[in-house]
């Protein structure tokens, strides 16, 4: 064995010996479970709530919409949909209430509500029973245009002070001042914009968009083999009143030229009858 292909073995035992000390370091350090008294569990709890608050990135803000369908017998539907409006009081907020009452359909109501997180949980369950057949949930994600419009915020509110102690500190020419408050102006209607913005997107993160939708029970006569002869009998009044009109209609457009064509052709009768009588006569004598 020469010394070359020696030193080539020394070295491949060295690699050898370095890669698996490598590989066992991680986990001897990651093996105590406790550290200066502190469990593990707690100290990971610590570490995610302080990585929140360094960025506030990974707070996650959620758009949340439910959508409820309520079914009840007709005769219930307005003095249900009459007690959830009730109920909306502190923390809630009334966007859209709607109820329609008609000879030709049934009872149908609706109602849109802005429910704050802290207060959705008891008015949800009040609300909540055996008629609601439907529920819905849609949630969507809002964090980056939340921290989008926040970032801009802040920068719009330091471009504003900045601008203020400006036009405070710097008298110069009547010129700058102008220019400086023309540019003041107009970052502060883009400040009230963003907070607008701001205020939006905090209704629809911070509170719960609530739909209900109330409708009569299915019954044989609106759904199944019946249904084309409920059509029929609850058309049929609208139908009977639709002919009556037809004809009352159609008469009271014909009845002017009743008193123009009947005095004409009674007269034109009248009239032929007399010649006919008078040629008559002159032929006897």
């Amino acid at each position: 064995m020469n010394k070359l292909t020696l030193a080539l073995m020394l070295l491949a035992i060295t690699n050898f010996l370095g890669c698996n000390h490598g590989e066992q370091t991680p986990a001897v350090a990651s093996a105590p479970a406790r550290m200066d008294g502190v469990p593990r569990a707690e100290m990971r709890m610590a570490g995610a709530a302080d990585a929140m608050t360094t960025n506030p990135a990974q707070v996650q803000y959620l758009a949340e919409r439910q959508f409820w369908v309520i079914e009840l017998p007709e005769g219930r539907i307005e003095s249900r949909w009459q007690a959830h409006l009730d109920l909306c009081r502190a923390g809630c907020e009334v966007l859209q209430a709607a109820i329609a009452k008609s000879t030709q359909a049934p009872v149908s109501a609706n109602l849109q509500l802005r429910v704050a997180r802290a207060a959705a949980s008891a008015l949800l369950k009040a609300m909540s029973g055996p008629e609601v057949k439907e529920r819905r949930i849609e949630r969507e994600d809002k964090t980056l245009q939340v921290v989008d419009v926040e970032a801009r915020l802040k920068n719009l509110g330091e471009l504003r002070d900045r601008l203020r102690k400006l036009l405070e500190s710097r008298p110069g020419t009547l010129k700058d001042v102008l220019e400086t408050e023309r540019e003041l102006a107009r970052v502060q209607g883009e400040l009230d914009a963003m907070a607008a913005q701001r205020k939006a997107l905090a209704n629809e993160t911070e509170k719960i968009l609530l739909n209900l939708n109330y409708r009569p029970e299915p019954s044989i006569t609106r759904t199944g083999a019946l249904q084309p002869l409920a059509d029929v009998f609850g058309n049929a009044g609208r139908a009977l009143s639709e002919s009556l009109a037809e004809a009352l209609m159609f008469v009271i457009r014909v009845l002017p030229w009743l008193f123009i064509v009947l005095p004409t052709v009674w007269g034109g009768w009248k009239l032929v009858k007399h010649l006919f009588e008078w040629r008559l006569g002159s032929g006897k004598a």
